[in-house]
């Protein structure tokens, strides 16, 4: 007797009532897991360790080069949940396709909203090292994300694709800082080097995938590393390094945008545009044509 193995995260063209039922209850409610803890933590710490530390406390104590000005920060979340909320229209859509195309994503959503809850569970109890492994399976599951599903309603793609996307990157060096927590010449030219990194992964993401709204996710993000950064001038030259790739995150996806608004490709050529087949038979229907008598 064979034996099937159902994969939750392959693509599919159509759902049966079951699976997507299943996503319609787990979507919504893991989403509803991450802003019950996330608030329940933003305003009570942990009772079952000591010294523990609200999300926001624990940010503010673990300053490193990488870290992002909290008013951003909190703004990019707001953001980030409310167009998530377009995301559930989509799944909940009596159009079969829009549903299936969301029900495409529910897997990786939840699988999402469960690495931030457990991260945030060994966040605010300073277990930063197995919070940076939590951090690099999300990444993982978000860069899948990323380049195996392509082509959502941009809302849908920026909510559930592009800002996580551009959390979990910055986060990954973030997060990390705080685990290393040393303030050594040694490390502050680790520092200034994994910045570039991090520049280096988000503008060739952007580019390759033509991907604007990763763009302005990672904008924002680098907004504040560099707002934060340029506050505490903590380390020597790492707020005009974060600064500028603000800049160029920037203007790179300005220019993205451009150029699908436009119609032209990456390198703002006008994309080519299949030849009519009438038009290239219509010679030999001439040719072919008997000759008109006079």
């Amino acid at each position: 007797m064979s034996s099937y193995i159902y994969n939750p995260f392959a693509r599919r063209e159509s759902h049966g009532a079951y699976s997507l039922a299943t996503y319609r209850f787990l979507a919504p409610l893991s989403w509803v897991l991450v802003v019950v803890i996330g608030i329940f933590y933003t305003v009570r710490t942990p009772d079952d360790v000591s010294n523990s530390h609200t999300i926001w406390d624990n940010f503010l104590l673990r300053i490193t080069p990488f870290s992002v000005q909290l008013t951003v920060t909190q703004l990019f979340w707001i953001l980030l949940l409310v167009s998530q909320l377009n995301y559930f229209f989509h799944l909940f859509s009596k159009d079969g396709v829009v549903a299936t195309e969301a029900a495409n994503l529910a897997s990786h959503f939840i699988l999402h909203n469960l690495f931030v809850f457990a991260w945030i569970m060994l966040w605010t109890r300073n277990h930063f090292w197995p919070a940076e492994v939590i951090v690099i399976a999300h990444f993982v599951n978000q860069h899948v994300t990323f380049w195996r599903i392509r082509g959502p309603a941009p809302l849908t793609h920026l909510g559930v694709v592009a800002a996580p996307y551009a959390w979990t990157l910055i986060l990954l060096f973030w997060n990390g800082a705080a685990a290393a927590h040393t303030f050594t010449p040694a490390s502050d030219i680790a520092a200034n080097v994994f910045i570039w990194v991090f520049f280096v992964i988000g503008a060739v993401q952007i580019f390759v995938a033509v991907d604007d709204l990763l763009g302005y996710s990672l904008s924002l993000l680098s907004l504040g590393l560099a707002v934060e950064q340029f506050e505490r001038k903590s380390l020597p030259r790492q707020w005009i390094f974060a600064w500028v790739i603000f800049a160029v995150f920037f203007v790179e996806s300005l220019y993205v945008s451009a150029t699908r608004a436009s119609g032209r490709t990456i390198l703002f050529r006008r994309a080519a545009e299949p030849e009519s087949t009438d038009a290239e038979r219509a010679p030999l229907l001439n040719d072919s044509a008997p000759a008109a008598t006079s």
